[in-house]
């Protein structure tokens, strides 16, 4: 009885909790890791794919709950606008977006999510410029629409951006 107890301390001594942060944590291969948590970044760089996803420091990154028109060529392997209207909209978003976060200073990642579920996954989050949240601010220019998620689960259908 005493081995058997002994054993289960020692196994239990042996096993170390998961936090939420490890839990959702899936870099992509090669990504740089960060220091710290993302909302304590400085921010330095950042390059945008579309107006809804990029790299911030070099880690691939998306907006939560919100989406954006694509910019590739419609039938491209990647990132396929469905029409040429999606795709003249996804790059006027994405020169407002580059435009509203070019001074790197004023911007601030308010939230993390975790990652989304992408084969090269992107760090979910919420940005700010000077305490504006950039995709609300997108949403009330007409460059994004809402498009909830509960964590990388889609609430509701893609928004249709050749309509």
């Amino acid at each position: 009885m005493r081995v058997v107890l002994l054993a289960c301390v020692w196994v239990l001594a042996a096993c170390q909790p998961i936090s939420v942060a490890e839990e959702t944590k899936a870099p992509a291969p090669g990504a740089s890791v960060q220091e710290h948590a993302p909302t304590e970044w400085v921010i330095t760089s950042i390059d945008w794919d579309d107006a809804d996803s990029g790299d911030i420091n070099g880690v691939r990154f998306r907006l939560s709950n919100v989406d954006a028109p694509e910019t590739g060529g419609v039938g491209a392997a990647v990132g396929a606008a469905l029409c040429e209207r999606e795709r003249e909209r996804g790059l006027a978003a994405r020169a407002w977006v580059e435009d509203l976060t070019r001074d790197t200073s004023r911007l601030r990642i308010t939230s993390a999510a975790g990652y989304d579920r992408m084969e090269r996954p992107r760090l979910l989050v919420d940005l700010s410029v000077d305490g504006v949240d950039v995709g609300r601010a997108g949403i009330e220019a007409g460059h994004l629409a809402a498009w909830p998620h509960d964590g990388a689960r889609a609430l509701a259908a893609k928004p249709d951006w050749c309509r």
